[in-house]
């Protein structure tokens, strides 16, 4: 009765639904999208906690500035390093958003001003720059400044809160472009996160427009009737401005594969739109007849469609990662919007726009399948086996690196840093002495020297200095031998080695800084380990004197993340499964049909662990979703033939009513996949390989799911010439 209020006035239905529609959509603009690898992180886990101990008493997060050059250590080239950390950080405080920057000619210069008779600037005279260069530990001065004096950094440290958009758009790019004696890039990783946003909204435009000029084309290309696009078109542009304005509404922070509800949407929408239209003109002579029939039909197949994708997707909500939880509620809201803009505006759009004469879709060649039931099953259990067998090859990789688009210049200077200083993975330890002044313990400082000197040589791929190595700079190569000499040396310590590694209000605490190169996760993984045992061993060298916290940092959060993939995977598969398969018992109310509808989906699952392999894609933190959206929209597929075998086998014998499931679905279902596929092809135009694999693995399965259940179904339901089913009437 309450639909009927809609049908009776559609264009008034229309205008209204396009007024809300437009005053969400507006909120789109809003949308907050980040790639900061740390998020993913839940707040409780262990580097993530003393991370955040030490950021509320240390600037440790930074952006870099690439210098290239020749020979950086020339005076003039000094100062002008020197000038643009100045003009970089003009005041004590964090007013300026910048802590404290760090480059080899602000150590040269504040190195001049602790010498006897020496001042605050760099000096003229070459000879004793280089001077001043020697008096600086080769630990720090090579993570500033290449051995060939040709690679030079400058470390602007901030605090994680600020804003470094505007940072680099007030600050970072105008005093880079004014360099003049070498060329000056900003990079590091608070600006790639920021340029990563950036390179994904100048692209999105265009790759969203191309996206639904080859859906529009595909579509058209099946029905040839400009009327009918429009109409299964436009629910999916309502759904798309409805879910992201609503995302834009909600002020929460997504990941990057957030855009890949667009294509899965545009999947869904037309599909959707495509059954409920298909339907409709195989009965159009009374066209509120039909529509009414239409919606008591097709319509509760839909619905059907969209509850068991809704709780498909609810299994990435049990996720304790952040952005995977606000992925899998993007899709929830998506879903939702998808149907209720289907069932809105197909039915009164049908009404509104006359689009011609009746006609049905239907491929009857399809309804042989029938006859090859077995090989059909033999070929889909010979794909399982080999599908299983390839398990093992599985690589479960996440990388900060590889959540950024690798062309992206900021991320090509992070490559050539890496293999120029064998840095980029940076991480810090904690070292909490347990008392005031603990810090200038001799004891506790030879300790920290040994460990560092391990993990120097023992580790491979690792660096690491502290305190202790300018301690023993200045103390002539080794520490000394009383607390009242170790206070005395850190007392005419530059300010910015008392800033970087030491606790200043009570010389507490102090961090080790240890640097990787961007490697493979499997290496990360192992130097992480690596450190942590020697952490380990050590904290019981040094009972009575402090403790020494875990690494925590880049590196530390990326082997971190990379444990978790797996048993996420997991989790989300079976939450997904089980959810869906209580829908489909509800909606059913039928153990077999249930049953038989899951076993595509199964055995799409059984074939992902295949592609993964086959297409060179690792799961990381994309494509571990992938699992739970081929589950929720490829039951889809599955859901709409079951639907329709239900209602022929009323009128039809067992084998009849397959045969029409399969010639009258298999054509909305084919349509839709390859509207999708045509949809998602543009995505390679952003050159961003996270989203880029996450989009192929995504179309390989909904394909998939759609090939699988035509196969399956037509294959089981089939059995016994059809009698299998005439018993379920």
């Amino acid at each position: 009765m309450q639909y009927d209020l809609l049908l009776k006035r559609p264009k008034l239905t229309i205008i209204v639904f396009t007024i809300v529609t437009a005053i969400i959509s507006i909120n789109a603009l809003n949308v907050q999208i980040t790639s900061d690898i740390e998020v993913y992180m839940p707040r409780n886990e262990p580097s993530v906690v003393i991370l955040n101990e030490i950021r509320q008493e240390w600037p440790i997060d930074s952006l870099m500035i690439y210098l290239k050059g020749d020979n950086l250590t020339q005076v003039a080239k000094l100062k002008e390093i020197d000038a643009m950390e100045k003009a970089l950080d003009p005041l004590p405080t964090m007013a300026d958003n910048v802590a404290y920057t760090a480059s080899i000619a602000s150590l040269v210069r504040e190195t001049n001003a602790n010498m006897p008779c020496g001042e605050d600037k760099i000096p003229d005279n070459q000879i004793y720059a280089n001077f001043l260069l020697g008096y600086i530990p080769d630990e720090i001065k090579y993570n500033l400044i290449t051995h060939d004096g040709r690679d030079a950094v400058i470390i602007v440290t901030t605090n994680k809160s600020i804003n470094t958009e505007r940072l680099l758009d007030d600050k970072v790019y105008p005093i880079t472009q004014s360099a003049k004696q070498f060329k000056a890039t900003p990079t590091g990783i608070m600006t790639m996160y920021t340029e990563t946003v950036r390179w994904i909204m100048n692209k999105i435009y265009g790759v969203t427009l191309l996206s639904l000029l080859l859906i529009i084309l595909a579509l058209f290309a099946f029905h040839k009737d400009a009327k009918v696009v429009f109409i299964v078109i436009m629910p999916v542009l309502y759904a798309i401005g409805l879910t992201f304005g609503t995302l834009g509404l909600m002020k929460t922070a997504f990941s990057p594969t957030v855009i890949a509800v667009l294509p899965l949407l545009a999947a869904l929408g037309v599909a959707y739109s495509l059954h409920m239209v298909n339907y409709f003109m195989e009965r159009m002579e009374k066209p509120m007849e039909a529509i009414k029939r239409t919606i008591n039909t097709t319509g509760k197949a839909v619905f059907l469609s969209a509850i068991t994708t809704i709780v498909g997707f609810a299994s990435l909500l049990s996720s304790n990662m952040p952005p995977i939880y606000n992925m899998g509620l993007a899709f929830l809201i998506g879903v939702l919007y998808s149907f209720i803009t289907t069932m809105i505006l197909v039915p009164t759009m049908l009404l509104v726009i006359k689009t011609g004469k009746k006609r049905s879709m239907e491929w009857r060649k399809l309804a042989n399948l029938t006859k090859y039931r077995k090989q059909i099953l033999i070929v889909l259990l010979m794909l399982s086996l080999v599908s299983i067998a390839s398990i093992p090859k599985v690589s479960t990789r996440s990388s900060v690196w590889e959540m950024m688009p690798l062309k992206m210049e900021s991320n090509v200077l992070m490559h050539e840093y890496s293999e120029k200083f064998h840095g980029g993975q940076s991480g810090v330890i904690l070292v909490d002495s347990g008392k005031n002044g603990g810090i200038f313990e001799p004891n506790l400082l030879r300790k920290l020297d040994e460990m560092e000197r391990i993990m120097n040589v023992g580790v491979e791929n690792v660096s690491a200095y502290s305190i202790v190595d300018v301690i023993k700079k200045i103390n002539f190569g080794r520490i000394p031998d009383t607390r009242e000499e170790v206070e005395d040396i850190v007392d005419k310590l530059p300010e910015k080695y008392k800033t970087m590694l030491l606790d200043r209000k009570n010389y507490r605490k102090t961090l080790i800084y240890v640097d990787m190169p961007i490697m493979s996760v499997k290496d990360t993984r192992r130097a992480v380990y690596s450190v942590d045992e020697i952490i380990s061993h050590y904290n019981n060298e040094i009972k009575g004197y402090g403790k020494i916290k875990q690494l925590t940092g880049l590196a530390a959060i990326t082997a971190e993340l990379n444990e978790m993939l797996m048993d996420q995977q997991f989790r989300f598969t079976f939450i997904s499964l089980l959810l869906v398969y209580l829908s489909l018992l509800i909606v059913f109310r039928s153990f077999r049909y249930a049953s038989l509808t899951m076993l595509p989906i199964i055995l799409l699952l059984v074939w992902e662990p295949a592609l993964l392999v086959l297409l060179n894609i690792p799961l990381n933190v994309a494509t571990i979703t992938v699992s739970s959206i081929a589950i929720g929209v490829g039951i889809d597929f599955a859901v709409h033939i079951t639907e329709r075998v239900m209602e022929e086998i009323k009128e039809k014998s067992g084998l009849a009513a397959i045969k029409i499931a399969l010639a009258k679905k298999s054509p909305s279902l084919a349509e839709a996949t390859i509207a999708l596929v045509g949809g998602g092809i543009p995505i390679f135009l952003m050159e961003y390989e996270m989203i880029t694999q996450f989009i192929v693995l995504a179309l390989f399965m909904l394909a998939f799911a759609c090939i699988g259940s035509i196969l399956t179904l037509a294959s089981i339901y089939a059995a016994r010439g059809g009698k299998i089913v005439e018993g379920w009437k």
